[in-house]
């Protein structure tokens, strides 16, 4: 696993965290400038925030529960690098972040690319919780996994979550149960809804500009919203440079000659992808397109 290229890594330290955590919280990551920068670039752009559905509809119904809340985990603000100069700047300018590279080095090797596209998440007082997930080794999952062999790291899809304001202790928001991402056992549904054993979950305070990358092999989720001020965090997500998870900038077509395939046979060279991946069953004819994980 290990590359023949040197680069630059992350300290000893923080790779002792990340292994035994499934989780790095970085402080101090972005200046006061780069987060101001980011925030006045959303303040105008309030008309690109875009609902994302009423309470208990993405994570199930959570009336008289711990994750109860009044109205949906968070809406989104998106297309962030498409928006005009000089609002859609600092999103590019953390694309591809000087301090980020032996982050992203460490966890991947070299060559990595972004997956997903740039996401904002706003959340209000009230906002409700939204159930924790991701799998651990429970079961071997080649676009989300965790893996240390003979002195190196390697991961799956990731996250890197940059906090745009302040989160203090028992506001709610991200949360993380640490060292999931090695976990052998499945998650009880009880302690996933926040019903049992809450000390396990990790809520996670944060100052404007603090960074947190996260395995997304690892349990996490968000807590409901306790705070009368916004929360805002940008997510980018990377992936290795062999994997294509869920979507990107670029687009793909398949050539005229693939219409006379069947749509078993088409499915076979469509571009690498996670989400509702077309599967081929045992006929080699049907094929079923699965509801991605959290649906």
């Amino acid at each position: 696993m290990n590359d023949s290229a040197s680069y630059v890594a992350m300290s000893d330290r923080e790779k002792y965290l990340f292994d035994l955590q499934g989780y790095l919280k970085i402080r101090d990551f972005l200046t006061m400038d780069e987060v101001n920068a980011l925030n006045a670039a959303l303040d105008a752009n309030q008309n690109m925030l875009g609902e994302f559905g009423e309470p208990n509809t993405l994570s199930g119904d959570w009336t008289g529960r711990p994750l109860e809340g009044v109205c949906s985990p968070f809406r989104h603000y998106g297309g962030m690098l498409t928006w005009e100069q000089p609002w859609c700047q600092p999103f590019r300018d953390l694309l591809a972040h000087p301090k980020l590279i032996p982050y992203l080095n460490t966890l991947f090797g070299r060559g990595w690319k972004m997956d997903h596209g740039v996401d904002v998440l706003s959340s209000k007082e009230g906002c409700e919780g939204l159930k924790l997930h991701g799998s651990g080794n429970f079961t071997f999952n080649g676009s989300r996994f965790y893996a240390y062999t003979n002195g190196t790291m390697r991961s799956g899809l990731i996250v890197c979550q940059y906090s745009l304001t302040d989160v203090k202790p028992s506001d709610g928001g991200l949360c993380v149960i640490p060292g999931s991402h090695k976990a052998n056992f499945a998650c009880p549904d009880d302690i996933l809804n926040w019903e049992s054993d809450q000390t396990l979950v990790h809520n996670i305070p944060l100052k404007a500009g603090d960074l947190v990358i996260f395995n997304e092999a690892t349990t996490h989720g968000t807590l409901p919203w306790k705070s009368n001020g916004e929360r805002r965090t940008a997510l980018y997500r990377y992936t290795p440079k062999y994997m294509h998870y869920a979507g990107g900038v670029y687009e793909t077509s398949l050539p005229e000659w693939t219409s006379e395939l069947t749509e078993a046979q088409r499915s076979v060279l469509e571009p690498p992808y996670i989400y509702h991946r077309p599967l081929i069953e045992e006929d080699g004819v049907s094929l079923v397109r699965p509801r991605r994980e959290g649906e």
